[in-house]
């Protein structure tokens, strides 16, 4: 693929002062013309979740009730996506504002990516390698792009290209769960989801006043979600069976 017209979108909360300094730092190691885009901010007072959020849309059901953090970072995602279309890019490399970026590893996993992506396609850059095989793409002399078994979670580096934006971001004018879990249903919003690994992109929100979405919760809540998370997860990997085969 053509990098040309390709940028990169860096998601950052403008309140998040501790994270300032890192995205300067993240701004001057990234290949592309970049842009700091401002994530919706969940907290500010005319912050309306139930305009975007509707409870069990897609099946299988998704056991909790987000959070406004939650569906900030969904909202903060469809900016980026908006952009690439009204902008006509043929891809976008959008960055969380806590990743950090191992500069000959990182470039080599974005080449490989860039060299095999489709349009239509979105290649993830996972920070963890909890990721599986289902097909191997292509091979460098470092990195591996390949077809996951099951899409993996977190949202902290990915190539979007137009086709994908576009598709996504008219499958979820409204939604029911968090970003990631969301893209791990493909057969709902039939995107081609890759991953690159090992892709250069590491997590560092610890050292950087720790998560945004996370917070405390009851005892109960605690215990309430260990119980149905397996469950969820069950269900999930029983229709990515299903639609695969």
């Amino acid at each position: 693929m053509d990098d040309a017209d390709i940028r990169c979108f860096i998601i950052h909360l403008e309140r998040a002062r501790q994270r300032a300094h890192h995205v300067k730092t993240l701004l001057a190691s990234t290949p592309y013309k970049t842009d700091i885009v401002p994530a919706v901010d969940g907290k500010d007072e005319t912050f309306d979740a139930t305009s975007f959020y509707k409870r069990s849309m897609i099946k299988p059901k998704y056991p909790f009730v987000l959070r406004g953090a939650e569906v900030a970072t969904f909202l903060s995602h469809r900016k980026c996506w908006s952009r690439i279309v009204e902008e006509g890019l043929t891809a976008a490399l959008i960055l969380e504002d806590d990743v950090t970026l191992a500069k000959l590893e990182f470039e080599n996993a974005l080449s490989l990516a860039l060299e095999n992506i489709r349009q239509g396609d979105i290649v993830r850059l996972p920070v963890k390698r909890r990721e599986h095989s289902l097909k191997d793409i292509a091979v460098n002399k470092s990195s591996t792009l390949f077809r996951p078994s099951k899409i993996g979670l977190g949202t902290q580096a990915q190539i979007v290209t137009y086709g994908a934006a576009k598709k996504l971001l008219s499958k979820t004018k409204k939604f029911d769960r968090p970003i990631d879990t969301y893209l791990q249903l493909f057969w709902e919003h039939n995107v081609r989801v890759l991953s690159v690994l090992p892709s250069g992109v590491s997590e560092i929100s610890e050292n950087l006043g720790g998560s945004l979405i996370g917070g405390k919760q009851p005892f109960w809540t605690k215990l309430k979600h260990e119980i149905q998370r397996p469950i969820y997860r069950f269900k999930i990997d029983r229709l990515v069976h299903k639609n695969t085969c």
